[in-house]
Protein backbone atom coordinates (compact mmCIF):
# COMPACT_ATOMS: atom_id res chain seq x y z
CA UNK A 1 0.00 0.00 0.00
CA UNK A 2 2.78 3.13 0.17
CA UNK A 3 4.41 -0.23 0.90
CA UNK A 4 1.26 -0.36 -1.29
CA UNK A 5 -1.09 2.64 -1.46
CA UNK A 6 -5.11 2.15 -0.65
CA UNK A 7 -7.06 3.13 -3.40
CA UNK A 8 -10.35 4.52 -3.10
CA UNK A 9 -9.72 6.25 -0.16
CA UNK A 10 -13.22 7.82 0.24
CA UNK A 11 -11.80 7.60 3.33
CA UNK A 12 -11.08 4.54 5.74
CA UNK A 13 -12.50 7.73 7.38
CA UNK A 14 -15.68 7.83 5.06
CA UNK A 15 -14.23 4.59 3.17
CA UNK A 16 -14.06 1.45 1.56
CA UNK A 17 -10.88 4.68 -1.07
CA UNK A 18 0.68 1.43 1.59
CA UNK A 19 7.32 4.01 6.14
CA UNK A 20 10.08 2.23 8.20
CA UNK A 21 12.84 1.99 10.53
CA UNK A 22 13.78 0.07 13.35
CA UNK A 23 15.06 -3.09 14.98
CA UNK A 24 13.17 -5.76 16.14
CA UNK A 25 12.37 -5.84 20.32
CA UNK A 26 9.89 -6.76 22.56
CA UNK A 27 8.66 -9.82 23.98
CA UNK A 28 5.30 -11.51 24.58
CA UNK A 29 4.92 -9.72 28.06
CA UNK A 30 2.94 -12.45 29.03
CA UNK A 31 0.64 -11.26 32.10
CA UNK A 32 -2.48 -13.65 32.71
CA UNK A 33 -3.22 -17.32 32.55
CA UNK A 34 -5.69 -17.38 29.85
CA UNK A 35 -8.93 -15.68 29.16
CA UNK A 36 -12.78 -16.84 30.13
CA UNK A 37 -13.56 -15.68 26.39
CA UNK A 38 -15.62 -12.59 28.15
CA UNK A 39 -13.17 -10.36 29.74
CA UNK A 40 -10.77 -7.93 27.94
CA UNK A 41 -7.04 -9.52 27.16
CA UNK A 42 -5.48 -12.13 29.48
CA UNK A 43 -3.83 -14.14 27.56
CA UNK A 44 -0.40 -11.63 26.94
CA UNK A 45 0.05 -9.50 24.21
CA UNK A 46 0.46 -10.57 20.71
CA UNK A 47 3.67 -9.28 19.05
CA UNK A 48 3.44 -8.44 15.21
CA UNK A 49 6.56 -7.61 13.48
CA UNK A 50 6.09 -5.50 10.17
CA UNK A 51 8.02 -4.05 7.59
CA UNK A 52 7.22 -0.26 7.30
CA UNK A 53 5.97 2.29 10.06
CA UNK A 54 3.78 4.98 9.27
CA UNK A 55 4.61 8.65 9.17
CA UNK A 56 1.65 9.69 11.25
CA UNK A 57 -2.06 8.24 11.79
CA UNK A 58 -3.61 10.59 9.69
CA UNK A 59 -4.84 7.94 6.86
CA UNK A 60 -6.71 10.50 4.67
CA UNK A 61 -3.52 12.85 4.16
CA UNK A 62 -2.55 12.26 0.22
CA UNK A 63 0.84 12.06 1.45
CA UNK A 64 0.43 8.92 3.94
CA UNK A 65 -2.03 6.75 2.68
CA UNK A 66 -0.09 3.45 3.97
CA UNK A 67 -1.90 0.37 4.39
CA UNK A 68 -0.17 -0.43 7.53
CA UNK A 69 -1.99 2.81 9.04
CA UNK A 70 -4.97 1.17 7.81
CA UNK A 71 -4.76 -1.56 9.06
CA UNK A 72 -3.69 -0.08 12.06
CA UNK A 73 -6.37 1.89 12.84
CA UNK A 74 -9.00 -0.89 11.63
CA UNK A 75 -8.49 -1.93 15.14
CA UNK A 76 -8.79 1.39 16.75
CA UNK A 77 -12.33 3.10 14.60
CA UNK A 78 -14.86 0.71 12.92
CA UNK A 79 -17.02 2.39 10.60
CA UNK A 80 -20.75 1.16 9.20
CA UNK A 81 -19.50 -1.60 6.93
CA UNK A 82 -16.51 -3.93 7.28
CA UNK A 83 -14.70 -6.36 4.68
CA UNK A 84 -14.73 -10.15 4.32
CA UNK A 85 -12.25 -12.83 3.72
CA UNK A 86 -14.58 -13.01 0.99
CA UNK A 87 -14.05 -8.62 -0.51
CA UNK A 88 -17.46 -8.45 0.44
CA UNK A 89 -19.16 -5.89 2.57
CA UNK A 90 -20.84 -7.23 5.88
CA UNK A 91 -22.42 -4.53 8.42
CA UNK A 92 -20.06 -3.70 11.27
CA UNK A 93 -21.54 -0.49 13.31
CA UNK A 94 -25.13 -1.46 11.63
CA UNK A 95 -27.56 -3.43 13.00
CA UNK A 96 -28.82 -5.28 9.53
CA UNK A 97 -28.31 -4.44 5.83
CA UNK A 98 -29.82 -0.82 5.57
CA UNK A 99 -33.22 -0.16 3.22
CA UNK A 100 -32.41 1.70 -0.06
CA UNK A 101 -35.42 3.98 -1.39
CA UNK A 102 -35.09 5.17 -5.01
CA UNK A 103 -37.87 8.18 -5.69
CA UNK A 104 -39.28 9.34 -9.21
CA UNK A 105 -37.09 12.15 -9.74
CA UNK A 106 -33.88 9.70 -9.63
CA UNK A 107 -32.38 10.32 -6.06
CA UNK A 108 -31.74 7.12 -3.72
CA UNK A 109 -32.01 7.20 0.03
CA UNK A 110 -30.75 5.09 2.02
CA UNK A 111 -31.84 4.01 5.96
CA UNK A 112 -29.37 3.14 8.55
CA UNK A 113 -30.13 1.65 11.54
CA UNK A 114 -27.22 1.30 14.00
CA UNK A 115 -26.26 -1.53 17.01
CA UNK A 116 -27.68 -1.03 20.20
CA UNK A 117 -25.31 -0.27 22.89
CA UNK A 118 -22.57 1.41 20.95
CA UNK A 119 -19.91 3.20 23.07
CA UNK A 120 -16.46 4.41 22.69
CA UNK A 121 -13.65 3.21 24.84
CA UNK A 122 -14.18 6.23 26.95
CA UNK A 123 -17.58 5.23 27.91
CA UNK A 124 -19.58 7.88 25.42
CA UNK A 125 -22.27 6.37 23.14
CA UNK A 126 -21.63 5.92 19.99
CA UNK A 127 -24.32 7.41 17.97
CA UNK A 128 -26.16 8.50 14.42
CA UNK A 129 -24.59 11.87 15.52
CA UNK A 130 -21.25 10.50 15.31
CA UNK A 131 -22.37 9.41 11.88
CA UNK A 132 -23.30 12.69 10.40
CA UNK A 133 -20.74 14.49 12.72
CA UNK A 134 -17.91 12.62 10.61
CA UNK A 135 -20.07 13.60 7.08
CA UNK A 136 -20.03 17.45 8.34
CA UNK A 137 -16.52 17.78 9.45
CA UNK A 138 -15.45 15.92 5.84
CA UNK A 139 -16.76 18.04 3.86
CA UNK A 140 -16.71 21.81 5.65
CA UNK A 141 -14.76 24.37 4.19
CA UNK A 142 -12.93 27.38 4.85
CA UNK A 143 -13.00 31.19 3.81
CA UNK A 144 -11.64 30.04 0.58
CA UNK A 145 -14.08 27.56 -0.68
CA UNK A 146 -11.78 24.98 0.04
CA UNK A 147 -12.06 21.47 1.60
CA UNK A 148 -10.41 21.93 5.40
CA UNK A 149 -10.24 18.34 6.12
CA UNK A 150 -6.93 16.30 4.44
CA UNK A 151 -8.80 13.87 2.02
CA UNK A 152 -8.34 13.56 -1.72
CA UNK A 153 -11.25 12.02 -3.03
CA UNK A 154 -14.90 12.88 -1.88
CA UNK A 155 -16.73 10.81 -4.44
CA UNK A 156 -20.21 9.89 -3.26
CA UNK A 157 -19.97 12.55 -0.72
CA UNK A 158 -20.25 15.10 -2.96
CA UNK A 159 -23.45 14.05 -4.51
CA UNK A 160 -25.45 13.64 -1.30
CA UNK A 161 -28.04 16.59 -0.91
CA UNK A 162 -29.72 14.89 2.22
CA UNK A 163 -28.34 13.75 6.01
CA UNK A 164 -31.04 13.33 8.70
CA UNK A 165 -30.86 11.98 11.67
CA UNK A 166 -34.01 10.43 13.77
CA UNK A 167 -32.94 9.04 16.95
CA UNK A 168 -29.64 7.54 18.73
CA UNK A 169 -29.39 4.78 16.36
CA UNK A 170 -31.38 5.88 13.06
CA UNK A 171 -30.21 7.87 10.31
CA UNK A 172 -30.94 8.12 6.62
CA UNK A 173 -28.42 9.48 3.66
CA UNK A 174 -29.74 11.06 0.39
CA UNK A 175 -27.95 10.85 -3.11
CA UNK A 176 -29.25 13.15 -5.90
CA UNK A 177 -28.65 10.06 -8.00
CA UNK A 178 -27.43 6.23 -7.39
CA UNK A 179 -23.98 6.10 -6.39
CA UNK A 180 -23.01 2.14 -6.77
CA UNK A 181 -19.60 3.14 -3.69
CA UNK A 182 -22.39 3.73 -0.91
CA UNK A 183 -21.28 1.17 1.26
CA UNK A 184 -17.45 2.15 0.51
CA UNK A 185 -18.86 5.46 2.44
CA UNK A 186 -18.12 5.86 6.27
CA UNK A 187 -15.48 3.10 6.63
CA UNK A 188 -15.02 4.69 9.32
CA UNK A 189 -16.95 6.74 12.02
CA UNK A 190 -15.27 9.39 14.39
CA UNK A 191 -15.78 10.47 17.89
CA UNK A 192 -17.79 14.07 17.95
CA UNK A 193 -17.45 14.41 21.35
CA UNK A 194 -14.08 15.07 21.51
CA UNK A 195 -13.80 17.61 18.55
CA UNK A 196 -15.05 20.91 18.31
CA UNK A 197 -18.88 21.37 17.42
CA UNK A 198 -18.32 23.79 14.50
CA UNK A 199 -17.68 21.50 11.87
CA UNK A 200 -14.45 23.81 9.85
CA UNK A 201 -12.81 23.94 13.62
CA UNK A 202 -13.26 20.09 13.90
CA UNK A 203 -11.54 19.56 10.05
CA UNK A 204 -8.36 21.70 11.31
CA UNK A 205 -8.65 19.63 14.72
CA UNK A 206 -8.79 16.38 13.38
CA UNK A 207 -5.59 17.06 10.89
CA UNK A 208 -3.63 17.55 13.74
CA UNK A 209 -4.84 15.10 16.27
CA UNK A 210 -4.89 12.37 13.98
CA UNK A 211 -1.38 12.62 13.38
CA UNK A 212 -0.58 11.87 16.52
CA UNK A 213 -4.19 10.43 18.13
CA UNK A 214 -3.91 12.32 20.71
CA UNK A 215 -6.49 15.37 21.10
CA UNK A 216 -6.20 17.87 23.87
CA UNK A 217 -3.84 15.55 25.54
CA UNK A 218 -6.13 12.94 25.81
CA UNK A 219 -5.55 9.61 23.65
CA UNK A 220 -8.15 9.27 20.93
CA UNK A 221 -11.19 7.14 21.77
CA UNK A 222 -12.25 3.70 20.34
CA UNK A 223 -14.76 2.04 18.69
CA UNK A 224 -13.01 -1.25 18.11
CA UNK A 225 -11.35 -3.95 20.05
CA UNK A 226 -8.23 -1.33 20.44
CA UNK A 227 -6.79 1.51 22.23
CA UNK A 228 -3.86 3.15 21.12
CA UNK A 229 -1.63 3.71 23.83
CA UNK A 230 1.99 4.10 22.85
CA UNK A 231 4.43 4.96 20.06
CA UNK A 232 8.18 4.59 20.56
CA UNK A 233 8.97 6.30 17.17
CA UNK A 234 11.22 4.17 15.26
CA UNK A 235 10.87 1.33 17.74
CA UNK A 236 7.26 -0.13 17.94
CA UNK A 237 3.76 1.06 18.63
CA UNK A 238 1.02 -0.32 21.74
CA UNK A 239 -2.53 -1.07 21.67
CA UNK A 240 -4.31 -2.22 24.20
CA UNK A 241 -7.75 -4.11 24.92
CA UNK A 242 -11.02 -2.03 24.50
CA UNK A 243 -13.18 -3.34 27.37
CA UNK A 244 -15.76 -1.49 25.97
CA UNK A 245 -15.87 -2.91 22.54
CA UNK A 246 -19.19 -4.35 21.58
CA UNK A 247 -18.05 -7.39 19.88
CA UNK A 248 -17.65 -8.08 16.09
CA UNK A 249 -19.83 -8.78 13.41
CA UNK A 250 -17.66 -10.29 11.12
CA UNK A 251 -18.21 -13.52 9.42
CA UNK A 252 -15.05 -14.70 9.39
CA UNK A 253 -15.29 -13.85 13.53
CA UNK A 254 -15.27 -17.16 15.92
CA UNK A 255 -14.80 -15.00 19.20
CA UNK A 256 -18.09 -11.75 18.57
CA UNK A 257 -16.89 -10.51 22.30
CA UNK A 258 -13.72 -8.71 23.30
CA UNK A 259 -10.28 -9.44 22.92
CA UNK A 260 -8.74 -12.56 24.22
CA UNK A 261 -5.37 -10.72 24.40
CA UNK A 262 -4.20 -7.91 25.95
CA UNK A 263 -3.21 -6.03 23.65
CA UNK A 264 -1.24 -5.76 20.50
CA UNK A 265 2.85 -4.95 19.98
CA UNK A 266 3.41 -3.70 16.49
CA UNK A 267 7.47 -3.93 16.33
CA UNK A 268 8.87 -2.11 12.95
CA UNK A 269 11.26 -4.54 11.48
CA UNK A 270 12.22 -3.43 8.02
CA UNK A 271 14.61 -6.05 7.00
CA UNK A 272 12.79 -9.41 5.52
CA UNK A 273 15.44 -11.64 7.09
CA UNK A 274 14.91 -10.01 10.70
CA UNK A 275 10.95 -10.43 10.07
CA UNK A 276 11.33 -14.27 9.94
CA UNK A 277 14.08 -14.69 12.91
CA UNK A 278 11.25 -12.69 15.03
CA UNK A 279 8.69 -15.39 13.75
CA UNK A 280 11.03 -18.45 14.42
CA UNK A 281 12.63 -17.21 17.77
CA UNK A 282 9.26 -16.35 19.47
CA UNK A 283 10.00 -12.52 19.15
CA UNK A 284 7.03 -12.05 17.40
CA UNK A 285 3.90 -13.86 17.06
CA UNK A 286 2.55 -12.89 13.44
CA UNK A 287 3.65 -10.54 10.18
CA UNK A 288 1.48 -9.88 7.72
CA UNK A 289 3.42 -8.15 4.85
CA UNK A 290 4.36 -8.41 1.42
CA UNK A 291 5.22 -11.78 -0.51
CA UNK A 292 9.07 -12.23 -0.28
CA UNK A 293 10.78 -15.32 -1.58
CA UNK A 294 12.44 -16.24 1.87
CA UNK A 295 8.76 -16.66 3.01
CA UNK A 296 8.47 -20.17 1.53
CA UNK A 297 10.30 -21.74 4.32
CA UNK A 298 7.48 -21.01 6.98
CA UNK A 299 4.83 -23.05 4.65
CA UNK A 300 6.65 -26.80 5.55
CA UNK A 301 7.55 -25.87 8.78
CA UNK A 302 5.18 -27.19 11.28
CA UNK A 303 5.60 -24.68 13.71
CA UNK A 304 3.90 -21.71 11.50
CA UNK A 305 0.67 -21.76 10.09
CA UNK A 306 0.33 -19.70 6.64
CA UNK A 307 -3.18 -18.59 5.66
CA UNK A 308 -2.71 -16.23 2.79
CA UNK A 309 -5.64 -15.06 0.55
CA UNK A 310 -6.06 -13.54 -2.55
CA UNK A 311 -7.35 -10.23 -2.08
CA UNK A 312 -8.17 -6.56 -4.43
CA UNK A 313 -4.39 -6.01 -4.39
CA UNK A 314 -2.25 -5.58 -7.40
CA UNK A 315 1.33 -4.92 -8.28
CA UNK A 316 2.28 -3.13 -11.35
CA UNK A 317 4.47 -0.63 -12.58
CA UNK A 318 3.15 3.03 -12.64
CA UNK A 319 4.26 5.79 -15.54
CA UNK A 320 5.12 9.73 -15.05
CA UNK A 321 2.95 10.97 -18.39
CA UNK A 322 5.66 13.98 -18.01
CA UNK A 323 8.91 12.04 -18.57
CA UNK A 324 10.42 12.96 -21.90
CA UNK A 325 10.00 9.49 -22.92
CA UNK A 326 7.02 8.02 -21.43
CA UNK A 327 4.91 10.79 -22.52
CA UNK A 328 5.16 9.14 -26.27
CA UNK A 329 2.20 6.69 -26.54
CA UNK A 330 4.75 4.19 -28.72
CA UNK A 331 7.22 3.87 -25.84
CA UNK A 332 4.39 3.17 -23.35
CA UNK A 333 3.38 0.17 -25.73
CA UNK A 334 7.09 -0.80 -26.41
CA UNK A 335 7.11 -1.41 -22.60
CA UNK A 336 3.85 -3.04 -22.52
CA UNK A 337 4.71 -5.63 -25.62
CA UNK A 338 8.27 -6.36 -24.25
CA UNK A 339 7.22 -6.85 -20.72
CA UNK A 340 6.99 -10.18 -19.98
CA UNK A 341 4.81 -11.24 -16.68
CA UNK A 342 4.44 -14.75 -16.76
CA UNK A 343 8.51 -15.05 -16.43
CA UNK A 344 7.71 -12.89 -13.25
CA UNK A 345 5.21 -15.49 -12.06
CA UNK A 346 7.01 -18.28 -12.61
CA UNK A 347 9.75 -17.38 -10.77
CA UNK A 348 8.20 -15.78 -8.09
CA UNK A 349 4.98 -15.99 -7.24
CA UNK A 350 4.14 -19.31 -8.37
CA UNK A 351 6.46 -20.93 -5.87
CA UNK A 352 4.80 -18.80 -3.14
CA UNK A 353 1.30 -18.84 -4.00
CA UNK A 354 0.74 -21.86 -6.39
CA UNK A 355 -2.06 -21.64 -9.09
CA UNK A 356 -3.85 -19.69 -7.05
CA UNK A 357 -3.07 -16.36 -9.50
CA UNK A 358 -3.23 -16.34 -12.91
CA UNK A 359 0.17 -17.99 -14.65
CA UNK A 360 -0.03 -15.15 -17.57
CA UNK A 361 0.41 -12.02 -14.40
CA UNK A 362 -2.98 -9.73 -14.63
CA UNK A 363 -4.26 -7.55 -17.12
CA UNK A 364 -7.10 -5.98 -14.79
CA UNK A 365 -6.44 -2.95 -12.18
CA UNK A 366 -10.40 -2.69 -11.72
CA UNK A 367 -11.67 -6.46 -11.22
CA UNK A 368 -9.03 -8.79 -9.97
CA UNK A 369 -8.31 -12.65 -11.13
CA UNK A 370 -11.03 -14.15 -8.52
CA UNK A 371 -13.76 -11.77 -9.64
CA UNK A 372 -16.57 -13.34 -11.73
CA UNK A 373 -16.41 -9.69 -13.61
CA UNK A 374 -12.70 -9.95 -14.35
CA UNK A 375 -11.31 -9.49 -17.93
CA UNK A 376 -7.51 -9.49 -18.97
CA UNK A 377 -7.79 -6.37 -21.07
CA UNK A 378 -3.91 -6.47 -21.34
CA UNK A 379 -3.81 -10.26 -22.73
CA UNK A 380 -6.02 -9.00 -25.48
CA UNK A 381 -3.98 -6.75 -26.76
CA UNK A 382 -0.69 -8.59 -26.97
CA UNK A 383 0.86 -7.38 -23.85
CA UNK A 384 2.70 -8.66 -21.39
CA UNK A 385 4.19 -11.61 -23.08
CA UNK A 386 7.51 -10.63 -24.04
CA UNK A 387 7.04 -9.66 -27.67
CA UNK A 388 10.38 -8.00 -28.64
CA UNK A 389 10.42 -7.59 -32.40
CA UNK A 390 6.96 -5.73 -32.10
CA UNK A 391 8.12 -3.49 -29.27
CA UNK A 392 11.20 -2.11 -30.84
CA UNK A 393 9.04 -1.93 -33.98
CA UNK A 394 6.89 0.65 -31.98
CA UNK A 395 9.90 2.37 -31.19
CA UNK A 396 11.10 2.70 -34.34
CA UNK A 397 8.08 4.02 -35.52
CA UNK A 398 8.72 6.99 -32.47
CA UNK A 399 11.83 7.53 -34.53
CA UNK A 400 14.31 5.95 -31.97
CA UNK A 401 17.21 4.43 -33.26
CA UNK A 402 19.03 1.45 -32.02
CA UNK A 403 22.77 2.48 -30.62
CA UNK A 404 25.80 0.35 -30.64
CA UNK A 405 25.45 -0.83 -27.18
CA UNK A 406 22.25 -2.07 -27.90
CA UNK A 407 19.86 1.07 -26.53
CA UNK A 408 17.72 2.90 -28.38
CA UNK A 409 17.69 6.44 -28.76
CA UNK A 410 15.35 9.22 -29.89
CA UNK A 411 17.53 12.12 -32.40
CA UNK A 412 15.80 14.79 -30.09
CA UNK A 413 15.39 13.48 -26.69
CA UNK A 414 18.58 11.03 -26.29
CA UNK A 415 18.89 7.89 -24.96
CA UNK A 416 16.11 6.12 -23.99
CA UNK A 417 17.12 5.35 -20.12
CA UNK A 418 14.40 5.16 -17.52
CA UNK A 419 13.98 4.75 -14.12
CA UNK A 420 12.03 2.22 -11.76
CA UNK A 421 12.13 2.60 -8.13
CA UNK A 422 10.37 1.13 -5.16
CA UNK A 423 11.08 0.07 -1.44
CA UNK A 424 14.58 -1.05 -1.16
CA UNK A 425 14.83 -4.08 0.86
CA UNK A 426 12.16 -5.73 -0.74
CA UNK A 427 14.27 -9.12 -2.39
CA UNK A 428 11.06 -10.39 -4.42
CA UNK A 429 10.34 -6.20 -5.47
CA UNK A 430 14.04 -6.16 -6.30
CA UNK A 431 14.53 -9.25 -8.10
CA UNK A 432 11.10 -8.49 -10.13
CA UNK A 433 12.72 -5.43 -11.75
CA UNK A 434 16.03 -7.48 -12.23
CA UNK A 435 13.46 -10.11 -14.01
CA UNK A 436 11.96 -7.06 -16.03
CA UNK A 437 14.77 -4.65 -16.82
CA UNK A 438 16.41 -7.94 -18.49
CA UNK A 439 13.66 -8.41 -20.52
CA UNK A 440 13.36 -4.40 -21.33
CA UNK A 441 17.50 -4.51 -22.25
CA UNK A 442 16.75 -7.26 -24.96
CA UNK A 443 13.99 -4.37 -26.54
CA UNK A 444 16.84 -1.72 -26.41
CA UNK A 445 15.59 -0.06 -23.03
CA UNK A 446 17.94 0.60 -20.80
CA UNK A 447 15.99 0.68 -17.37
CA UNK A 448 17.84 2.05 -14.22
CA UNK A 449 16.98 0.29 -10.89
CA UNK A 450 16.94 3.41 -8.23
CA UNK A 451 15.32 2.09 -4.77
CA UNK A 452 15.77 3.25 -1.66
CA UNK A 453 15.36 2.02 2.03
CA UNK A 454 12.05 1.69 2.96
CA UNK A 455 9.29 4.83 3.29
CA UNK A 456 11.83 6.73 1.88
CA UNK A 457 11.29 6.14 -1.35
CA UNK A 458 7.87 7.31 -1.16
CA UNK A 459 8.42 10.76 -0.13
CA UNK A 460 11.46 11.21 -2.77
CA UNK A 461 9.58 9.70 -5.52
CA UNK A 462 6.01 9.26 -6.86
CA UNK A 463 4.53 11.19 -4.04
CA UNK A 464 7.20 13.66 -3.35
CA UNK A 465 5.41 16.98 -2.68
CA UNK A 466 6.54 18.60 -6.05
CA UNK A 467 6.09 15.29 -7.95
CA UNK A 468 2.17 15.35 -6.72
CA UNK A 469 2.20 19.44 -7.90
CA UNK A 470 3.09 18.62 -11.39
CA UNK A 471 0.73 15.29 -11.84
CA UNK A 472 -2.21 17.36 -10.29
CA UNK A 473 -1.41 20.79 -12.09
CA UNK A 474 -1.08 18.81 -15.79
CA UNK A 475 2.75 19.52 -15.34
CA UNK A 476 2.13 23.80 -14.57
CA UNK A 477 3.35 23.10 -11.40
CA UNK A 478 5.95 21.13 -9.45
CA UNK A 479 8.71 19.24 -10.39
CA UNK A 480 7.71 16.61 -13.22
CA UNK A 481 11.26 14.87 -13.59
CA UNK A 482 11.37 13.49 -10.07
CA UNK A 483 10.73 10.02 -10.68
CA UNK A 484 9.60 8.17 -14.08
CA UNK A 485 8.24 4.42 -13.08
CA UNK A 486 7.39 3.44 -9.59
CA UNK A 487 6.75 -0.41 -9.28
CA UNK A 488 4.19 -0.66 -6.25
CA UNK A 489 0.43 -1.89 -5.37
CA UNK A 490 -2.39 -0.18 -4.71
CA UNK A 491 -4.54 -2.42 -2.04
CA UNK A 492 -8.41 -1.84 -3.05
CA UNK A 493 -11.92 -3.19 -1.42
CA UNK A 494 -15.25 -4.76 -2.39
CA UNK A 495 -15.79 -1.90 -4.71
CA UNK A 496 -14.28 -1.42 -7.44
CA UNK A 497 -14.95 1.64 -8.68
CA UNK A 498 -12.90 3.34 -5.76
CA UNK A 499 -9.71 2.64 -8.16
CA UNK A 500 -11.26 6.21 -9.84
CA UNK A 501 -10.43 7.77 -6.76
CA UNK A 502 -6.13 7.45 -8.25
CA UNK A 503 -7.40 8.08 -12.03
CA UNK A 504 -9.63 10.92 -11.96
CA UNK A 505 -8.19 14.42 -13.25
CA UNK A 506 -6.51 16.59 -10.31
CA UNK A 507 -6.92 13.55 -7.89
CA UNK A 508 -4.56 13.94 -4.88
CA UNK A 509 -3.43 10.61 -5.40
CA UNK A 510 -3.23 10.76 -9.00
CA UNK A 511 0.49 10.39 -9.60
CA UNK A 512 0.47 9.41 -13.25
CA UNK A 513 -0.65 13.00 -14.62
CA UNK A 514 -3.28 11.49 -16.47
CA UNK A 515 -6.17 13.67 -17.32
CA UNK A 516 -8.69 12.75 -19.79
CA UNK A 517 -12.42 14.37 -18.93
CA UNK A 518 -13.91 11.83 -20.54
CA UNK A 519 -12.78 9.19 -18.17
CA UNK A 520 -14.51 11.31 -15.59
CA UNK A 521 -17.74 11.75 -17.01
CA UNK A 522 -17.25 7.81 -17.68
CA UNK A 523 -16.65 6.89 -14.35
CA UNK A 524 -19.07 9.43 -12.69
CA UNK A 525 -21.75 6.85 -15.27
CA UNK A 526 -20.34 3.74 -13.86
CA UNK A 527 -20.85 4.52 -10.37
CA UNK A 528 -24.67 5.57 -10.82
CA UNK A 529 -25.25 2.71 -12.97
CA UNK A 530 -27.70 0.35 -10.79
CA UNK A 531 -27.60 -2.79 -12.84
CA UNK A 532 -25.10 -4.70 -11.61
CA UNK A 533 -23.84 -6.55 -15.14
CA UNK A 534 -24.01 -3.03 -16.82
CA UNK A 535 -21.89 -1.27 -14.22
CA UNK A 536 -19.37 -4.10 -14.21
CA UNK A 537 -19.08 -3.86 -17.51
CA UNK A 538 -18.56 -0.28 -16.78
CA UNK A 539 -15.28 -0.32 -14.91
CA UNK A 540 -13.87 -2.79 -17.38
CA UNK A 541 -14.10 0.42 -19.93
CA UNK A 542 -12.18 2.37 -17.45
CA UNK A 543 -9.92 -0.15 -17.45
CA UNK A 544 -9.04 0.36 -20.73
CA UNK A 545 -8.06 3.84 -20.17
CA UNK A 546 -5.38 2.69 -18.03
CA UNK A 547 -3.81 -0.31 -19.12
CA UNK A 548 -3.92 -0.07 -22.98
CA UNK A 549 -4.36 2.72 -25.70
CA UNK A 550 -7.97 1.86 -27.02
CA UNK A 551 -9.48 4.67 -25.11
CA UNK A 552 -7.20 7.02 -25.13
CA UNK A 553 -4.46 6.88 -28.12
CA UNK A 554 -2.77 9.65 -26.47
CA UNK A 555 -2.62 9.73 -22.65
CA UNK A 556 -3.86 6.10 -22.32
CA UNK A 557 -1.79 3.08 -21.02
CA UNK A 558 -0.07 4.57 -18.18
CA UNK A 559 -0.40 1.53 -15.75
CA UNK A 560 1.04 -1.74 -16.18
CA UNK A 561 -0.33 -4.41 -14.18
CA UNK A 562 2.13 -7.54 -13.48
CA UNK A 563 0.05 -9.48 -10.88
CA UNK A 564 -2.81 -9.89 -7.81
CA UNK A 565 -1.39 -10.81 -5.13
CA UNK A 566 -1.88 -11.86 -1.39
CA UNK A 567 -0.27 -10.12 1.32
CA UNK A 568 1.95 -13.21 3.32
CA UNK A 569 0.37 -14.26 6.44
CA UNK A 570 1.93 -16.38 8.81
CA UNK A 571 1.53 -17.11 12.29
CA UNK A 572 2.89 -19.33 15.09
CA UNK A 573 1.11 -22.32 15.70
CA UNK A 574 3.03 -22.89 18.55
CA UNK A 575 2.44 -19.57 20.73
CA UNK A 576 -0.81 -19.55 19.73
CA UNK A 577 -3.75 -20.97 20.26
CA UNK A 578 -6.23 -19.63 18.25
CA UNK A 579 -5.83 -16.66 15.36
CA UNK A 580 -8.05 -14.42 13.63
CA UNK A 581 -8.72 -14.02 9.46
CA UNK A 582 -6.77 -11.52 8.25
CA UNK A 583 -8.39 -10.30 4.83
CA UNK A 584 -6.31 -7.77 2.99
CA UNK A 585 -8.53 -4.48 1.54
CA UNK A 586 -9.60 -1.11 2.53
CA UNK A 587 -10.88 -1.37 6.16
CA UNK A 588 -9.58 -5.36 7.21
CA UNK A 589 -6.04 -6.28 7.74
CA UNK A 590 -4.81 -8.57 10.56
CA UNK A 591 -6.38 -6.67 13.44
CA UNK A 592 -9.95 -6.43 11.75
CA UNK A 593 -10.52 -9.94 13.80
CA UNK A 594 -7.82 -9.39 16.55
CA UNK A 595 -10.41 -10.56 19.17
CA UNK A 596 -9.89 -14.35 17.61
CA UNK A 597 -6.18 -14.36 18.67
CA UNK A 598 -5.07 -15.98 21.84
CA UNK A 599 -1.66 -17.23 23.46
CA UNK A 600 -0.81 -20.21 24.96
Amino acid sequence: MRQRMRFARLGAIVAAGALVLAACGGSDDETGSGSSGEGCGGSGTLVWAHEQEPGDLHLDDPENGLTITAWIRTGMWEGLFGVSSKTEFYPRLLAGEPEVVTADDGSVTVNYTLREGLKWSDGDDLTADDVKYTYDMVMAKDAADEYIYLLSDRTGLDTITAFTVTSPTQFSVTWSAFFAGWKALFGEVHPMHVFPADPAEAAAAENDALRTWNQGGTVLPSSGPLVFSEWNKGVSMSLVCNPEYHGSTSPDAVNTGKALVDGVQINFVPDTDAQINALKSGEADIIMTQPQLAFEEFGTNEEFTVASSAGPVYEHWGLNLFNTHLKKPEVREALALAMDKGDVMEGLYTPLFGDSLPAEGLGNVYWMSNQGDYSDATTEAGYGQGDIAAAKAKLESAGYVLGDDGIYAHPTDGVLSLRVGTTGGNKLRELQQQLLQAKFKEAGIDIVIYNQPGGEYWGAQPFNEEALKCANSGGKEGDCNVWDIAQFAWVGGPWPGGQSGVLRTGSGNNIYGFANAEFDAKADECDATIDDAERAACYNELNLYAVTLQKDAQTGLFMLPITQKPSFYAVSATRLASFGVAPDANNAGPLLNVADFKKN
